[in-house]
């Protein structure tokens, strides 16, 4: 697995930095635009200071803290420390290295060196040759030799055996060292309290005072740049090497101490500084990144770019992340007059119009050009809906004033309520149909001005309600409005009101957008509308959307549309979205942006409009909450050229951690494995979907969407194959080609053995022939003695013969207790050992039988996943015997609740589940809510005092699904809202 892992990610590396060279730009975005991602000890960090930032071959990010190692694998942190990783003298991590090989090499605070290298941890103190364990700085050079710069007693290299050192006068400037460099070339640089050593083999040259170039200053740091550019950080500043002396580095840096530097993919570099924050040097000039702005501490004591191009500086303060994520926001930060965004239009001049809670500003290439508020004139510049004439005339909808008309950034007509603008001063949408015909959306009702006259349309002329949202002209002409109670197609003066049946449930219709073969498309309060041949359909919760309410559609005529929601930027694809309405597939993928992916608020404005756009060049625009959010579609691609590799980060076997490897042997009695994996991927990991499939118990692969743990009990004897792979449907991407894989191998007790029930059964026949012969000889040899006594001892034969019938009984006896010591072992095939119900392959057999069975005959079944909340904190707070009393328990009031009217399985681990055959949904979820009570009624004094055992449980019938694959899936994702929703509760 390492092996094939490791070239896979190399090729994905290398993938990477092509597409990042491909996608360099000349001018840098601004530091402020890019996305921002900060985590300290509320996030699960040990501490707050990254002393060191590196990355592994493999993917992983790994940080270096005052209380362990931490590794990263772009959704969650795993803390090394001396708590489990008995080889770390000291939590104290002050520098990270990874050497040609690809080991990892920490210095440590007053714990020596420790290497991890391939899953084996090796440690260098005092004990093997060191004269200090306070390290600053370790490394491996070329030829192997290990490097430790000590806070107070110079350097060590550890050639095997042999320990060389280096002090003040010896080949050091002083005995104080804060940093090492392998350089390229195969040189050593150290830097110290009295200038730089390099070293060349054993033989050192010394870089200090005013011939070389630098200050009478400490030197903290120095790094070796890609194109071979060597640089220094010193307490005075920062210094590059030009030839053989080092020059300042730029005269618009301050005079502050330089800790760190890195090179970004676009050429910048970047700088971290002793208390003047980060700083960012390239040909546009110095851009500075302080607290004020964000980050969490001004001292960057490490800095590192990843092969994504994310941008992590580790401060006193905590992490920070800066990337160029798929949105960017805009705010007032940037100059817009308010964040919170209500409409967005393309300017004809090129650039945005975007509306504001605060004002009316134009965007253009990246900057504000103009601002227009109730200090430059307007009214009111609480902006609602916006709309531009081709001769750039420019009409905006407010929220108290009616509409204005603009133009050269003047007002110069002011309809309203006083003006002769009937319905509202509210106006929420606006309309172009002609050259002398505007539509006003206002919130009591609807108002067509054409030719200087205006009509007014509400209730009484078809629409449903007269508060209007959204405003739309189809391709054929007819204008659509969106109310607060439906659609209305208005043809001429004819109005057909377009409603939803009571099942789609759908109101309050906030946007529109039409095909060319007249389908028209609806953003309402219950998901997507289709509207198709005078039908329409629904794309909501039960088909796989993540929210009900949709503000906009915008297709982006590549092949999706972009919904804007509360809960975010959703993106579908529109052959998946058509697949799903015509029953050709049961639910959708969909790709959910939020703050993680660049948006300043996932919280999307709508009734009010446009809310969101397409713009001439492509790009998408979305109102928001704390901004105006724009995504580059076609740039999308660019953020995953080729799928990450997987990585298997953990197995478990019966509750127990195994080092991971290509094989596996287990001892006979494991019956529990699990597999945690994850795809090195830190741009944008939630779009990311997995499968796995342990060959041997699965037919086919499983589809685990963004989870990535696969669990399975009661495993038999024998050789398993495990493979995981992934793909990111979001980003065109399909499965990878190869899989991550494991082999395991489970040995069988003595009596699990193939060989061992013929063998009995041989051994039970030649038993009974033995004995059958035996007493045959022993009769006939009595035979004879008896024919001279036949009459006297004819009693005594009689008895003989009676003892001959018991044994024959035995003999019976014996074949039928084999015979059911068989039938134990069948049974021990479909039960769980633990509770005595059906495990999960016999609870798999009835559900997909009563599928089938209640299918045929039109009958209902329902089916339940129930999951014993925080039962590892039973395990870990108690004891792992009290864990399992609390299963049987639970397993005891569930079969005690349940068996009645369902059957009753253990799923796995601490899941079970129960099929109600010939069951509603309702009945089903009553009996389910029984059997919740009683759970929580167990008494646990007897193993988990002062415990209370529940459980969360989600409970489908049967409909639309085709398989019993999809009543689980369902069942299961409903059992994961329970538990988001407080868990102690029935979902369905």
């Amino acid at each position: 697995m390492a092996a094939s892992t490791a070239t896979r990610a190399w090729r994905w590396i290398a993938a990477l930095l092509l597409a990042c060279a491909c996608a360099t730009t000349s001018v840098a975005k601004p530091i402020g635009t890019m996305f921002r991602e900060t985590w300290t000890t509320r996030q699960e960090l040990p501490h707050n200071q990254i002393n060191a930032i590196v990355q592994t071959p493999d993917g992983y990010l790994w940080f270096a803290t005052w209380e362990g190692l931490v590794r990263y694998n772009g959704l969650e942190f795993q803390v090394f420390d001396r708590r489990n990783v008995p080889e770390l003298r000291d939590n104290g991590i002050r520098s990270l290295r990874v050497s040609a090989d690809g080991a990892l090499v920490m210095g440590t605070s007053r714990g020596g060196v420790t290497i991890l290298d391939r899953g084996r941890w090796r440690t260098y103190g005092r004990r093997e040759g060191l004269t200090q364990d306070e390290v600053m700085d370790a490394a491996l050079d070329s030829r192997g030799r290990l490097w430790a710069a000590t806070e107070s007693a110079g350097v060590f290299v550890l050639d095997g055996a042999k320990v060389t050192r280096y002090r003040a006068g010896a080949g050091l400037p002083s005995d104080i060292v804060y940093g090492l460099l392998p350089a390229r070339d195969g040189s050593m640089w150290v830097a110290t309290a009295g200038g730089i050593a390099r070293f060349y083999g054993n033989q050192p040259r010394i870089l200090a005072g005013p011939a070389s170039g630098l200050p009478a200053a400490p030197v903290f740091r120095v790094e070796e740049m890609p194109d071979g550019g060597v640089y220094a950080g010193t307490e005075a500043g920062a210094f590059r090497l030009e030839g053989s002396r080092f020059v300042p580095l730029s005269p618009l840096l301050p005079r502050d101490g330089v800790a760190s530097f890195a090179r970004d993919h676009a050429g910048a570099l970047w700088i971290g500084t002793v208390s003047s924050g980060l700083l960012r040097l390239d040909r546009d000039g110095l851009e500075r990144f302080d607290s004020r702005q964000g980050l969490p501490n001004n001292r960057v004591p490490s800095l590192f770019v990843d092969r994504e191009g994310s941008v992590w500086a580790g401060t006193n303060g905590g992490l920070l992340r800066l990337r160029d994520a798929p949105f960017t926001t805009y705010g007032s930060e940037q100059g817009l007059s308010d964040d919170y965004v209500r409409a967005v239009i393309p300017a004809r001049g090129g650039g945005m119009w975007i509306g504001t809670s605060r004002g009316l500003n134009l965007w253009r290439n990246g900057v504000l050009v103009r601002s227009f508020t109730r200090a430059d004139g307007l009214p009111s510049d609480s902006i609602m809906s916006l709309l531009e004439d081709p001769d750039g005339t420019l009409w905006v909808g407010t929220y108290t004033a009616g509409v204005l008309q603009m133009r050269g950034g003047r007002v110069i007509r002011h309809l309203d309520s006083a003006h002769g603008l009937t319905g509202s001063n509210q106006v929420r949408a606006l309309l172009r149909t002609g050259p002398d015909t505007l539509w006003i959306g206002t919130s009591r009702g609807l108002v067509r001005l054409q030719g200087g006259a205006m009509r007014h349309f509400g209730v009484e002329d078809g629409l449903p309600r007269d508060y209007v949202m959204a405003l739309h002209q189809a391709r054929n002409g007819d204008v659509w409005v969106g109310t607060a109670d439906g659609a209305v197609r208005i043809a001429g003066d004819r109005a057909q009101p377009i409603r939803a049946d009571e099942a789609m449930d759908a109101r309050d219709i906030l946007g529109f957008a039409d095909d060319e073969d007249g389908t028209v498309w609806m953003a309402s309060d219950r998901g997507l509308l289709r509207y198709r041949n005078s039908r329409l359909a629904l794309l909501g919760l039960r088909q796989g959307m993540p929210v009900d309410t949709i503000f906009q559609v915008v297709d982006d005529r590549a092949g999706h549309f972009w919904l804007s929601s509360n809960r975010g930027v959703l993106r579908v694809r529109r052959a998946d979205v058509d697949a799903v309405l015509d029953g050709r597939r049961p639910t959708l993928n969909v790709d959910q942006f939020t703050e993680v992916d660049g948006l300043a608020s996932a919280q999307c404005n709508g009734t009010s409009g446009p809310s969101a756009v397409l713009a001439p060049d492509g790009r998408v625009w979305v109102a928001t909450a704390r901004g105006a959010a724009v995504v580059d579609p076609a740039a999308l691609q660019g953020y995953t050229r080729e799928l990450p590799p997987v990585v298997i980060e953990r197995v478990r076997a019966n509750d127990r951690d195994l080092r991971a490897g290509e094989r596996l042997e287990l001892p006979a009695g494991t019956r529990k494995l699990d597999f945690q994996y994850a795809g090195l991927s830190f741009r944008m990991p939630r779009l990311l979907r997995y499968r796995h499939k342990l060959e041997g118990v699965d037919a086919a692969w499983v589809d685990n969407g963004t989870r990535r743990l696969a669990q399975y009990t009661n495993l038999a004897p024998g050789h398993y194959r495990f493979l995981v792979s992934v793909s990111a449907p979001g980003l065109g991407q399909d499965w990878s080609p190869g899989a991550t894989m494991v082999d395991v191998v489970i040995a069988p007790y003595l009596w699990q053995r193939a060989w061992f029930l013929p063998a009995c059964i041989g051994l039970a026949g030649l038993l009974v022939v033995g004995v059958f012969r035996w007493r045959t000889s022993e009769l006939a040899r009595r035979a004879g003695a008896l024919e001279a006594l036949v009459q006297s001892r004819t009693h005594a034969l009689r008895e003989q013969t009676d003892r001959l019938i018991a044994s024959d009984a035995e003999k019976s006896q014996l074949l039928e207790r084999i015979r059911e010591q068989a039938d134990a072992f069948e049974r021990q095939a479909r039960e769980d050992a633990l509770t005595g119900l059906a495990n999960r392959r016999h609870g798999n057999e009835v559900l997909a039988t009563a599928q089938e069975r209640t299918r045929a005959a039109g009958r209902p079944l329902s089916f339940a996943l129930f999951d014993v909340d925080h039962f590892k904190r039973i395990n870990d707070g108690f004891s792992h015997q009290a864990g399992d009393a609390a299963l049987v328990q639970v397993a005891n009031v569930l079969r005690r609740e349940l068996g009645a009217v369902a059957t009753v399985a253990r799923w796995g681990g601490e899941e079970f589940a129960a099929v109600f055959e010939d069951i509603a949904l309702d009945d089903a979820r009553r009996a389910c809510e029984r059997a919740r009570l009683a759970v929580e009624r167990i008494d646990c004094a007897g193993f988990a005092p002062g415990w209370t055992v529940t459980v969360s449980a989600g409970v489908v019938e049967r409909q639309a699904l085709d398989t019993h694959e999809h009543l689980i899936r369902r069942a299961d994702d409903l059992l994961y809202d329970a538990k988001r929703g407080g868990r102690n509760r029935i979902a369905g």
